[in-house]
């Protein structure tokens, strides 16, 4: 045989070889492909069937909630065929909007289902996401425990404000102390959810505030907490506040005086209104400029002419909030404000000027 019928034929069979491994790769690739067609059509059919078990209980288990009487037996077993993922999520769904019988019914059914104890062991797992979807649950049952109160301290600020919600719907003092002490957590949410449930809890929240506000150790040491803690009180704007937040109006703390005259502003009576006048002289233009909005907000018309004074102060908010408060006087203000655009001091005449010209769409918005 000559060489070249020996070349050809290594290159037929390196050819034939070639070819083979192609066939071997496209038979591949098909059975890859076909495996993740029955793949995907089998995840389809299961989300559907499980959206279907899901919409089914749904519907039987509102229906059960809003009758009278214990839930039916043939329903607690449909449930208990659930997966525990589809019973968690049904709970989550309800009980956040349930209140009265039914939501005694629904506890009922978490009790057969497991899902209580279930959860509470969850409040006590080593794994974050564990205690938070524990915390879930048992606040969808409003549900009270030692392991579910222990978390309002947990070390992720994630699971706090979960526990934190749940705590706006609590008034005893454990709880209530739990939440003050939480005013300065590290977490802004946490702050902002500790703050919204003091709201919620009213005069409980009123009485633990004017508790903290009136110690000499929180004064001294914690101007942040103070600031943070007056913030609330605004918003509570409860009697039981006034003597604290009084004491407070001399703090060495600019920012705290200027929280104490808000709240003395929401709060009001005749001592009060001393404090907030005085404040008008204070070194601080931030405390100026609360006391001059507290005037306005309390409707203290006899204080018109000490806000007139305010006029020319060398800080421009402090003179803008003694111009809106002015006109929030009505016409005793309004017309300390018309004599005032003759004054000679420039800095009088143009900011009475100023809101006088606004209208009153504009000025409503601008001294909200």
């Amino acid at each position: 045989m000559s060489p070249l019928a020996s070349l050809g034929g290594v290159g037929d069979g390196r050819l034939v070889a070639w070819g083979e491994g192609l066939l071997a790769a496209q038979a591949l690739l098909f059975v890859v492909l076909l495996g993740a067609v029955i793949v995907v059509a089998l995840a389809r059919w299961w989300q559907r069937r499980r959206a279907h078990r899901v919409e089914v209980a749904r519907d039987r288990l509102a229906n059960a909630l809003t009758q009278t009487g214990a839930l039916a037996q043939p329903l607690l077993a449909e449930l208990s065929a659930l997966p525990a993922s589809l019973q968690e999520q049904l709970v989550l769904e309800f009980g956040r909007t349930l209140r009265g019988d039914a939501l005694e019914r629904l506890r009922a059914m978490g009790r057969h289902l497991g899902l209580v104890a279930r959860a509470r062991r969850a409040c006590g797992s080593r794994l974050w996401w564990r205690r938070l979807q524990g915390a879930r649950l048992l606040g969808a049952f409003d549900h009270d425990c030692p392991a579910l109160r222990r978390l309002l301290d947990d070390p992720n600020p994630t699971v706090r404000v979960e526990v934190l919600h749940w705590a706006a719907g609590r008034a005893d003092a454990q709880v209530v102390q739990a939440l003050v002490d939480r005013l300065v957590d590290p977490e802004r949410l946490c702050r902002f959810t500790v703050r919204d449930s003091l709201l919620h809890l009213g005069p409980p929240a009123a009485v633990a505030l004017a508790d903290l506000l009136g110690r000499d150790d929180v004064d001294a040491s914690d101007g942040s907490l103070l600031v943070d803690a007056l913030l609330v009180a605004r918003g509570l704007a409860h009697p039981v506040l006034l003597e604290p937040v009084l004491a407070l109006a001399g703090h060495a703390a600019a920012d705290v005086r200027a929280r104490a005259i808000h709240v003395l502003g929401a709060i009001g009576s005749e001592r009060a209104v001393v404090c907030i006048v005085a404040a008008l002289d204070d070194v601080e233009a931030v405390v100026r400029q609360a006391a001059a909005r507290a005037i306005g907000e309390l409707g203290h018309w006899d204080a018109a002419l000490a806000l007139a004074a305010r006029l020319g102060d060398p800080s421009f908010p402090v003179r803008r909030e003694a111009a809106l408060s002015l006109r929030r006087l009505g016409s005793v203000g309004v017309l300390v404000l018309r004599r005032a655009c003759g004054d000679a001091n420039p800095f009088v005449a143009d900011m009475s000027r100023q809101v006088l010209d606004l209208p009153d769409s504009v000025f409503h918005r601008v001294a909200a």
